[in-house]
């Protein structure tokens, strides 16, 4: 699938199911500010991956992300099996942090998705501390290598630390590779949505900041208002 053209907001549905569809109920006219919307892993636990979002579907026709939290670490016949049970629900694209057994979890994590018309959108940095704590250097740097040689374009990095999405940006570009940038991390986490795409992010994925607020459409527009400034700064800089 192709998401719209950036910038763009992807509201995370990290609420009750009938929280959710309300918030979505209001929002689906805003085809130009919304680019996608998210599902993660413990709304799908509670009523199921097939509920979730074929009703979700029912209410809009924005695409449905579904966010593992990190799921697809696995062996890989088990993401795999993933895979398979994400394309029958239905969904558009999918995030995962395929770490397991090393670059073949991550080979077969893609791999499966493009076969089953899935988008796969690696995690490539977390945004809470001590998220690299049990890493080795540069893994993230390693993970978004390999993964470009392996055709993703798509990738998730934190709004909150805009040095590595000027990184991740820069290594894509070295390579003469496509990146486009899925960032969580705003508000409460620390991460201004236009710093970060004015750093690199395409997209900004926020949660709190929208389901939490007063008015979460307004919040929405006023949202991609700001992003969508400094995208244009941006894109104005690199000419």
């Amino acid at each position: 699938m192709k998401f719209k053209n950036p910038p763009g907001i992807i509201p995370s549905l990290d609420v009750e199911l009938g929280e959710a569809k309300r918030l979505v109920e209001g929002i689906t006219d805003l085809k130009r500010e919304v680019a996608a919307l998210k599902i993660g892993s413990l709304l799908c636990w509670k009523h199921g991956l097939l509920k979730v979002v074929s009703e979700i579907k029912e209410l809009c026709d924005f695409p449905v992300i579904f966010d593992a939290q990190k799921g697809g670490t696995d062996i890989p016949e088990i993401v795999k099996m993933q895979i398979e049970i994400a394309a029958e629900a239905g969904v558009d694209a999918f995030i995962a942090g395929p770490q397991g057994s090393g670059s073949v979890t991550l080979e077969t994590f893609v791999k499966s998705c493009n076969e089953h018309g899935i988008t796969p959108i690696i995690v490539l940095e977390m945004t809470h501390p001590g998220a690299n704590d049990f890493l080795t250097d540069n893994a993230s740097e390693r993970i978004l290598e390999i993964s470009l040689d392996l055709g993703v374009e798509n990738f998730v990095a934190p709004a909150n630390k805009p040095e590595r999405l000027r990184l991740f940006k820069n290594t894509a570009r070295e390579k003469k590779k496509h990146l486009t940038i899925f960032s969580p991390g705003v508000g409460p986490q620390g991460g201004g949505p236009d710093s970060a795409v004015f750093a690199g992010a395409d997209f900004i994925i926020a949660g709190r900041s929208i389901y939490q607020a007063e008015n979460p459409k307004e919040k929405i527009i006023s949202m991609f208002t700001s992003i969508k400034n400094a995208y244009e700064k941006r894109k104005r800089l690199q000419k």
